[in-house]
């Protein structure tokens, strides 16, 4: 997060330092813009990625928990179709070992 509010820092500068180019205004004449400008660009990068990595990781948490749920209702699956059959614990091993459901 510090490096998106360092990269947002130095986007506001440059943008300052543009609009100053562009309409032909001497650098220093609002000294005091460039560091708000700076701290208003930071502030909204740094809070881009804050929401951007917080929606990521829902998202991997909840894409985990469906395989999770997944998994258990094949292991579920297994144990009690393989129960009819006579030697059921070799079976089911075997195949939650090939099928790499464990």
């Amino acid at each position: 997060m510090e490096s998106a509010f360092i990269f947002g820092c130095l986007f506001g500068m440059g943008i300052r330092m543009t609009v100053s180019r562009v309409i032909r205004q001497p650098f220093l004449y609002k000294c005091h813009q460039y560091p708000k400008y700076m701290l208003y660009t930071g502030i909204a990068f740094s809070g881009f990625d804050w929401i951007r990595r917080l929606s990521l990781e829902t998202l991997c948490e909840r894409e985990e928990l469906s395989e999770y749920l997944v998994r258990t209702a094949r292991i579920n699956q297994l144990a009690t179709g393989a129960e009819s059959v006579g030697d059921y614990k070799k079976e089911f091993v075997q195949i939650a070992v090939d099928e790499h459901i464990y």
